[in-house]
């Protein structure tokens, strides 16, 4: 496992279908731009990882996601994401092994309703 430096974080770009290494620098208004979107919720992957999610990905219908697997533990979201480390509601290191993450591309269909 290697630690990464604080301001580097995994990005899930649902517009590219990709995951990748970008630098953060912890700020909501990067967070913003990095992700594309204007609320994030967290959800957390372990003790000291977090990945930002779109807050209204379900809610937009957004078609694309991501599914993450960690340590027996698994997580879904629609739309982008940004996984970093915490430290107590601060940006850390990554320091989990980046080999171990299982990530998968998701496409999402929606039913629509009629009135």
């Amino acid at each position: 496992m290697i630690a990464m430096a604080t301001d580097t974080a995994l990005l899930f770009d649902a517009n590219k279908e990709t995951a990748r290494l970008v630098q953060y620098d912890g700020e909501l208004e990067t967070l913003r731009e990095l992700m594309g979107v204007d609320l994030v919720d967290t959800i957390r992957v372990d003790k000291h990882h977090i990945i930002f999610v779109d807050d209204e990905g379900f809610l937009k219908q957004h078609p694309t996601g991501f599914q993450v697997t960690y340590n027996k533990r698994t997580v879904k979201f629609a739309g982008s994401g940004l996984l970093t480390g915490d430290a107590y509601g601060e940006n850390a290191p990554i320091t989990l092994n980046i080999p171990d993450l299982d990530i998968e591309v998701l496409k999402f269909k929606y039913e629509t309703r009629e009135a």
